[in-house]
């Protein structure tokens, strides 16, 4: 049974945010204290919110041996609630944690729309607030960063952040219930972690409420930030013109607030004042078409108008294609055609040998595909290299045989043969000049093998 205080705080907070509407919830569970409380109170206030309690756990494949101690784990406390639980793996092991929070939250948001769960909640405390304020304000965040995590936001629910971590290991203790540790929550190779383990606690020594404080002055910041976020968000809708921001519609005394908090709303991530400076310096003119990539997402600026792509893969691709000759292909906005005689603006182009027409279809990337010849390079390793966001690498065409990958449009050369039919490849008017550019570092941009670059399309 939850301590009554504990138990009466979380209710309040959640009543005086309405974070919670009646139907589904998702409730993300690792096994450590913070989500096991975040259920076990949840599991008692769910009949007086109207709520239906499903746990979402997340394999981040990183501890092989701890990560099934912890979905067995996970799963009888789902039991212990009645709460059906789903569970998720990573498609191999996270390296990094915005990796790791990318995959989990894709997972929790998967499952929540397969069951129209209404919110996902997540265990977030108010220490998390702190550490979370203090890193923001370390990188030169704004008062958004400033502003921290909020109760209810893009459906992500945290009913926790009016406790703190100490009142989750006491909920766990009255339901003699033996949390899970991750031992990587000990290492300072993590910053977050350096906070929770080296600043916080000199805070503490300053002032011991110092979570408390923080999480205040969060608040506070909110409160100030919804104000500005009226005025930045008014100017921005007019400012929009369907996917794209007209650059020259924003005042420029707010231009950067309102470029950030755009970003925000295509992203989820808030800038530092690194980041928004370099997304300041991206619209500073309006002269040709360039691109930018920052945490989460990437900026591309066509002349005067500015789109926002947030690195979230693509969930859907179309089909492998058979190539034929005199056929023109639309593939995900590509543009391939095997045999034509006029030039294709911007194209890049291979010669098809004669022995794999009819065999040569485009697709998408496969799990484990590796480029033919020698060296005999994962593609996967040459989107990495490449810096091709997430976003676009399951709609990034393969030109393949049965048996082989024999191009990849813009990341490796065109295969030199001797003859046989041209095969010109365009890509999406959206790219701009981006495909181009050193950033993508592909040596297929050579001048004998690329024609006009395209100056300027229709958005996709």
């Amino acid at each position: 049974m939850t301590p009554s205080a504990i138990r009466a705080t979380v209710r309040d907070y959640i009543r005086a945010h309405r974070i919670f509407t009646p139907g589904p919830v998702v409730v993300a569970v690792s096994g450590g204290a913070d989500s096991t409380a975040l259920l076990l109170i949840l599991a008692e206030l769910a009949g007086e919110l109207g709520i239906v309690i499903h746990v979402g756990h997340f394999d981040h494949r990183t501890r092989p041996k701890q990560s099934a101690e912890d979905a067995d784990f996970v799963a009888k406390l789902a039991n212990r609630v009645g709460a059906p639980i789903r569970m998720g793996r990573a498609e191999k092991p996270t390296k990094t944690e915005d990796a790791a929070r990318t995959a989990r939250y894709e997972f929790l948001r998967r499952a929540a729309s397969e069951i129209g769960a209404t919110a996902i909640a997540t265990g977030h405390t108010r220490d998390d607030q702190a550490e979370t304020v203090l890193l923001h304000l370390a990188r030169g965040s704004g008062l958004a960063g400033l502003a921290g995590m909020r109760p209810l936001r893009d459906g992500i629910a945290r009913p926790l952040l009016a406790i703190g971590r100490e009142d989750t290991l006491s909920v766990c203790r009255s339901a003699r219930m033996r949390p899970r540790t991750d031992p990587t929550n000990r290492s300072l190779k993590f910053a977050r972690n350096r906070v929770r383990l080296k600043v916080l606690p000199e805070l503490a020594r300053i002032n011991p409420r110092a979570s408390e404080a923080i999480a205040r002055f969060a608040d506070a910041a909110a409160e100030l930030q919804a104000e500005d976020d009226l005025d930045i968000s008014h100017a921005l809708a007019r400012a929009r013109d369907n996917d794209a921001i007209v650059i020259a519609a924003l005042e420029p005394s707010m231009r950067g607030r309102a470029l950030a908090l755009a970003w925000w709303d295509a992203t989820g991530r808030v800038l530092g004042a690194r980041h928004r400076k370099a997304l300041e310096d991206l619209t500073a003119t309006d002269e040709g078409s360039r691109s930018l990539d920052l945490p989460a997402g990437r900026a591309i600026r066509e002349y005067g108008l500015l789109r926002i792509v947030g690195d979230t893969p693509a969930q859907k691709s179309d089909s492998a294609t058979p190539i034929e000759l005199g056929r023109e292909i639309i593939w995900n906005d590509w543009r391939l055609v095997l045999g034509g005689s006029a030039r294709t603006n911007g194209a890049l182009e291979a010669e098809v040998p004669k022995n794999l027409l009819r065999k040569l279809v485009v697709r998408a990337r496969h799990q484990g595909d590796r480029m033919a010849g020698r060296p005999r390079k994962k593609l996967q390793d040459l989107f990495t290299d490449a810096k091709v966001p997430a976003s676009q690498r399951s709609r990034w065409p393969v030109i393949a045989s049965e048996d082989k990958v024999w191009w990849v449009p813009g990341l490796t050369e065109p295969p030199k043969t001797a003859g046989g039919a041209r095969l010109a490849v365009a890509a999406p008017a959206h790219f701009g000049n981006d495909l181009w550019d050193t950033r993508v570092r592909q040596v297929a941009s050579k001048v004998d093998s690329v024609g006009t670059r395209p100056r300027k399309g229709p958005s996709n």
